[in-house]
């Protein structure tokens, strides 16, 4: 006789983070970047076009979302900022130079809320 199956649990829905203060009340705002880590993976959608053929520009948002991690490592205790910054910094030029040969993705349109 077969052993019956044991119910899998509940699956959560994602747990997403607040928008922005000021992104509301903002005369002009648009969302261009959202990354979730799901089962152990990168998640990412991203507005591709956002700065055209500047690539460049990129790069600053990155250098400004990590002084933006570091400023929440040491509002929680973690490091100075100085610390956070140089272990963000560690961690992404160790990782850049990597191939990514799983990663995958397709262009899609903008949603509309």
């Amino acid at each position: 006789m077969a052993k019956p199956k044991t119910p899998k649990p509940a699956k959560e829905d994602p747990v997403e983070l607040d928008i922005p203060d000021g992104v509301a009340e903002a005369d002009q705002s648009v969302e261009i970047l959202r990354a979730w880590i799901a089962d152990g993976s990168m998640m990412l959608s991203l507005s591709a076009d956002a700065f055209g053929e500047r690539t460049i520009d990129w790069g600053r948002l990155l250098a400004e979302i990590g002084h933006h991690i570091a400023k929440a490592a040491h509002l929680q205790g973690h490091m100075t900022q100085h610390e956070a910054l140089q272990a963000v910094r560690q961690g992404f030029e160790e990782t850049l130079p990597r191939a990514q040969p799983s990663m995958s993705g397709k262009v899609r349109g903008r949603v509309n809320h």
